[in-house]
């Protein structure tokens, strides 16, 4: 059994640097930027290119696909559990909710906000309105996780702590430890929806638009924070908790990459797979290069983190 000082004593091969800070959390950063890639692609490919009924039974059977890997990362180590975790929840939340959304919005009959210059990319949708008025779901259940005196989420610790809940809430369980594969997978279906629904809230046509002050504020706010994050990643030690803090840092800073497509400085090639295939296949190697070297990380069998 390896256990870390062993570890270190190695030879240190390249998959071994990739596995320590700061190489691991930039090794996450670009697991998930290439996630998010991938993701539009799936997207744009199933509402766009198939045809009914395959447009709804394709996502159908992938999100379960997800359900099935958030399973099988249940009860695993910290490294395996985070992984399976979070790779579930993004094929759930890419399949039943970005492919679902748009069914929702034309059974609801929700018309798009475009704005009167008739800029699509500067509008919404009738998914993105549905999708932004679900917002005040996604900050009442926060609200309520954040009283779960269990809860490890930094941010709503910090939050917690700001508004003094922390004495109300009380101590947290001695010995107790999370599911991980659990926690990964809630934390990016709330990190993605609250996300989202912040994006769609501050470029909305029907408020400021995107050519506003408080627009930009927002917006260069938004960004200092993901980018505050990224470097945070770069500093986790133990691989299974730099997955789970990958997914709020790349959740946060995908905003910025959205943002400059808004303002048309970025184009979104990975929404026209079809005209650039060599530029999409080499983003999947990536991706699952990352993915296979992050899995074949050595555990310590009796903390059951990284070795």
């Amino acid at each position: 059994m390896n256990t870390a000082s062993e570890t270190a004593s190695l030879p240190a091969g390249l998959t071994d640097r990739l596995r320590r800070a700061p190489m691991l959390g930039c090794l996450i950063v670009v697991m998930m930027i290439c996630e998010k890639m991938l993701a539009h692609t799936y997207t744009a490919i199933t509402i766009y290119v198939l045809p009914s009924p395959w447009k709804w039974v394709v996502p159908a059977l992938v999100g379960c696909i997800g359900v099935w890997l958030i399973l099988r990362g249940m009860g695993r180590d910290e490294v395996k559990g985070s992984l399976l975790g979070y790779l579930g929840a993004v094929l759930i939340w890419m399949s039943w909710f970005e492919s679902g959304l748009p069914l929702l919005a034309h059974s609801a009959q929700i018309p798009p906000a475009i704005p009167e210059d008739g800029n699509v990319m500067a509008g919404l949708l009738g998914e993105h309105i549905f999708l932004q008025m679900s917002g005040i779901f996604c900050v009442v259940s926060l609200f309520f996780i954040m009283l779960n005196k269990d809860v490890r989420c930094r941010m709503l610790l910090w939050i917690r702590r700001r508004i003094g809940l922390t004495t109300v809430t009380g101590k947290p369980t001695q010995g107790y430890r999370p599911n991980v594969a659990r926690v990964a997978s809630f934390e990016y279906f709330f990190v993605t929806w609250f996300m989202y629904v912040l994006m769609i809230s501050i470029i909305d046509p029907r408020t400021f638009g995107l050519h506003h002050p408080v627009t930009y504020t927002l917006s260069a706010l938004v960004c200092a924070w993901g980018l505050y994050l990224l470097y945070k990643c770069t500093q986790q030690r133990e691989v299974g908790l730099a997955i789970r803090y990958g997914i709020g840092a790349v959740g946060v800073a995908w905003f910025i990459p959205e943002t400059f497509a808004f303002y048309g400085i970025l184009y979104e090639f990975y929404l026209r797979a079809d005209l650039h295939p060599i530029s999409m296949t080499v983003v999947a190697v990536v991706y699952i290069a990352c993915i296979v070297i992050l899995y074949k990380t050595p555990i310590n069998e009796k903390t059951g983190r990284s070795a």
